[in-house]
């Protein structure tokens, strides 16, 4: 009978300088210093013909032509290539981006990636993954699904009053007059064990990392934010490396995020899957698979490349001419080219006011990763996982698209369905479950 083998590597990708944060656009000047340290790590699988390569980066998201790029090196440097590769974003919101970014800031505008630190990334990554590859020994697979309630909400909460929704970043003081939405609280742990005792974690979780996002609180300094302290939890009783991939958080946020929140989230986090020892169940399944779906959409902002050039160009001259940097006046161009700017950056990631997207699948064992390259609401992963208990959604993996929400959220408006917040027409996000729901039915089928 064919085992498994895994292989872990991990390498610390936290800049040695000041590079730009990702995940603020208010930011208005590169990091400062490093809170908690970024990490990559690499999770390596065999069956003795195939091998995947599963990557967890501390980092926001990784634009899908900048994974694109990754893959082909892995490739070469490996012979490992997509769809064998998973790369998924944590989505903290203090750490460098590969691609390039914006900034609200007029005197700043579009912020391109630091090109050391992408080389510099770059070469961590090929070494971690080569020394995964080097490091497959057999191992079993021990799963655990926990639910951690009390430490995320859903910030879509629905107005009684219209049916209308009001984004609430924090937890009201008055939730009375709204209606929430559900959330996906599971904590999934994937154990890999050996005789020698447990040997590598990989945990999902759906809530936003946006834990101290105040300038006072550490905002230019780097950190991981909760899932270091998960981590560390775990890493520190079992002895073992632990990657952290990010479930359905598109619309799930910590329900405290201040002071010490982030130290108290990833203990939680990490005290519960140590004390659900007895609850892991062995997983015999060797099966080990990779393959992807791809959709065909459009664009919810339609432009060409030249005509948004200029405008955002013209914008941006405009409010910078301006002397006085108060008033009604400024504030309207200000807006004005903020507006301009963002579809100029959509029609830099679509010139042709379409795209093609990923959907990825994945299967360790019984467990089957489905990767998206967006920011997928708590709706879509419940759904998903109502069906196909044993199926495991990824955000921000292979891309960084925006948000994903089903068609009828359009209508009730709220920050994720807008479109400065959502990339594609309404309907994408459905097609794509309905998409996912079929492959998966498929898979249990055969």
């Amino acid at each position: 009978m064919t085992k498994l083998e895994f292989g872990m590597a991990t390498r610390d990708i936290t800049p040695r300088y000041p590079v730009w944060a990702h995940g603020y656009a208010n930011r208005t000047s590169p990091s400062s210093g490093v809170r908690e340290s970024l990490s990559l790590g690499c999770l390596a699988a065999s069956n003795g013909e195939d091998q995947i390569l599963i990557f967890a980066l501390d980092m926001i998201g990784v634009q899908s032509d900048v994974c694109e790029e990754l893959y082909t090196l892995l490739k070469q440097e490996t012979g490992v290539g997509y769809p064998n590769i998973l790369i998924s974003g944590s989505h903290t919101h203090f750490a460098p981006a590969l691609h390039e970014t914006t900034s609200s800031e007029p005197e700043i505008a579009f912020v391109d990636p630091n090109p050391s630190y992408v080389n510099e990334f770059k070469q961590q990554m090929t070494e971690a993954a080569t020394e995964a590859l080097d490091n497959l020994h057999p191992m079993s697979i021990e799963t655990a699904r926990l639910p951690v309630p009390q430490v995320l909400f859903n910030r879509r909460t629905i107005r009684k009053a219209d049916g209308m929704v009001e984004m609430n970043l924090l937890y009201p003081n008055d939730p009375t007059p709204y209606t929430f939405s559900p959330v996906d609280d599971e904590l999934t742990v994937l154990r890999l064990a050996n005789e020698d005792g447990y040997q590598s974690v990989l945990l999902n979780f759906s809530c936003h990392p946006v834990t101290g996002c105040s300038p006072d609180e550490d905002y230019y300094r780097f950190s991981a934010d909760y899932p270091y302290y998960a981590r560390k939890t775990i890493s520190q009783a079992w002895q073992c490396p632990v990657l952290f991939t990010l479930g359905a958080a598109g619309d799930a946020v910590p329900i405290n995020r201040r002071g010490d929140c982030r130290e108290r989230i990833g203990g939680i986090l990490g005290q519960t899957t140590i004390l659900a020892e007895r609850l892991f169940q062995k997983d015999m399944s060797t099966s080990l698979s990779a393959d992807s779906i791809v959709v065909e959409t459009e664009t919810i902002v339609k432009t060409d490349l030249e005509t948004a050039e200029a405008e955002y160009k013209s914008a941006r001259q405009k409010v910078l001419e301006k002397s006085k940097k108060t008033g009604e006046t400024y504030h309207q161009l200000r807006n004005k080219f903020r507006d301009k700017m963002m579809v100029c950056s959509r029609a830099r990631q679509y010139p042709t006011n379409k795209a093609r997207i990923n959907i990825q699948f994945i299967q360790v064992g019984q467990t089957i990763f489905v990767g998206l390259p967006f920011e997928v609401l708590a709706e879509i992963g419940l759904k998903m996982k109502q069906q196909f208990p044993n199926s495991l959604l990824v955000s921000c993996c292979g891309g960084y698209q925006g948000y994903l929400p089903l068609a009828y959220e359009y209508e009730r408006v709220g920050y994720e369905a807008t479109s400065s917040s959502t990339h594609f027409v309404a309907g994408t996000a459905d097609r794509i479950l309905e998409l996912i729901l079929e492959r998966l039915e498929e898979d249990t089928i055969t």
